[in-house]
């Protein structure tokens, strides 16, 4: 046990003995000291009635940044627990974003409760974040900012955020808006503190910004941010009204999400089963969701691996004259179904970076023609001393020559799935890895099989 868990496990049984104790204030006083992250782990290893007391000593912004730490789980069961009023000091803690966050994940008849406890301003705001469609950019901002106008004075715009910069997300960004609260520029704070007091906010604009459309994807929002290297992005309506902002801190989030998603699609896992939170967190997830995530596409892919079964008993007769050809058959599908994963990992990766779109499908298939070429006189090289070995020269031209074949047709399957997916608006990381070595475990069969029989007549 590492120094760092030996401490926290001491702490832990420190805070359990204060609890039996019913010692309120040693607890909170012991508790305040803790990192929220800390404190959220902790809350999640005791039992449900330490839950609920710990919770309730925290005071109400650490109790709001603890929660926010929580999983889906935990915050369900606290909710139900908490009385209303408890519940109304943490929701108008949360940031409107990560508020908007908590109600996506909470059951549809909680997230009702929820916003009946919300004054009608906020009730509004968060109303207003929830129709946004899901994975938009409106359901990751927040209307936290601050704008300033063009005509002000350079002193009145920083009166202005010495006034409203505190409720503000961020301030290292503020915003030029017109009468109708249309974007006309951002200014960096440091910009704004180095210049003339005197002089108008319109004199040190330059009209040239970044923002987003609301309805866009959260993953576009993370791109931009990538790509122009900024700290937050301001997002506007159709009409170039400002509507909020989006950090870095967001963005970051929604990266993390993404990527697990990608992954767990990969390789063949349905994410939205169990929820990405969930599928990060296998101690904590539900057996039934686990195996609810996993075997779908597992069911799909033992039918077609019957398919394989199906073809080599077409071959039955050359396998039984040249039964050496058998040793030869897993490495020549398991070599095309690791060349079209590759081919799909690196289209899937550049897709998600926005790298290669749906009109690079022709300039990406003649270059990974040329690829799969190489690689598959390579393999096939590599393997034609073996094939040598173990058959003879015929058997060997026969392993050379499918070798060859499959490998080229695995990289082109592996190249051409991410954007059949996306033609038909699914997601391209449903391209997993096992489906294309499934393909391939059935396509390699019916070429190498159909290879020998025609020349070994």
């Amino acid at each position: 046990m590492t120094e760092e868990k030996f401490v926290k496990k001491l702490l832990k049984n420190e805070i359990i003995e204060l609890i039996e104790k019913k010692d309120w204030y040693n607890l909170k006083e012991a508790l305040i000291e803790w990192p929220s992250p800390d404190i959220a782990e902790l809350i999640e290893e005791i039992d449900d009635e330490s839950k609920i007391i710990v919770f309730r000593v925290l005071p109400k912004k650490l109790s709001a940044e603890v929660f926010d730490e929580l999983t889906p789980i935990v915050k369900e069961n606290l909710i139900s627990k908490l009385t209303d009023e408890h519940i109304k000091n943490i929701l108008s803690e949360l940031p409107p974003d990560e508020r908007t966050d908590l109600f996506e994940e909470l059951p549809g008849k909680v997230t009702q409760r929820l916003l009946n406890l919300l004054p009608p301003t906020d009730r509004k705001e968060a109303l207003q974040l929830l129709g946004y469609p899901e994975n938009s950019v409106g359901r990751l901002m927040t209307p936290d900012y601050v704008a300033i106008k063009k005509d002000w004075t350079i002193e009145r715009a920083l009166q202005h955020i010495r006034e409203f910069g505190k409720s503000a997300e961020t301030i290292n960004m503020v915003y030029v808006i017109d009468e109708n609260w249309r974007l006309l520029d951002d200014i960096s704070l440091s910009k704004l503190i180095l210049s003339d007091p005197s002089e108008t906010v319109e004199k040190i604009m330059d009209f040239n910004y970044i923002s987003i459309e609301v309805n866009k994807d959260q993953e576009e929002a993370a791109n931009i941010m990538r790509k122009y290297d900024l700290i937050v992005l301001p997002v506007v309506d159709e009409d170039g009204i400002l509507l909020g902002i989006v950090t870095v801190d967001d963005v970051l989030n929604v990266l993390e999400q993404e990527h697990t998603e990608d992954m767990t699609k990969l390789f063949a896992i349905t994410p939205e089963t169990a929820g990405v939170d969930m599928i990060t967190d296998l101690l904590k997830t539900p057996i039934k969701n686990l195996y609810k995530s996993r075997v779908t596409w597992l069911i799909f892919l033992l039918f077609m691996d019957l398919f394989t079964g199906g073809i080599i008993k077409r071959f039955e007769d050359t396998i039984a004259k040249y039964i050496v050809l058998v040793t030869f058959l897993p490495v020549l599908v398991d070599t095309a179904g690791n060349a079209g994963s590759q081919s799909a990992t690196l289209i899937i990766r550049s897709m998600a970076l926005g790298k290669i779109k749906m009109k690079d499908w022709l300039k990406m298939l003649g270059r990974e023609i040329l690829v799969a070429l190489l690689l598959g006189l390579t393999m096939g090289l590599g393997i034609s001393f073996m094939g040598i070995v173990r058959g003879g020269f015929n058997i060997c031209k026969v392993v050379v020559i499918s070798m060859i074949v499959n490998v080229i047709a695995g990289c082109l399957m592996g190249m051409a799935l991410p954007f059949i997916f996306t033609k038909f608006k699914k997601d391209p990381a449903t391209a997993s890895a096992p489906l294309i070595t499934t393909l391939a475990d059935i396509i390699g069969s019916g070429i190498y099989l159909t290879f020998a029989m025609l020349m070994l007549k």
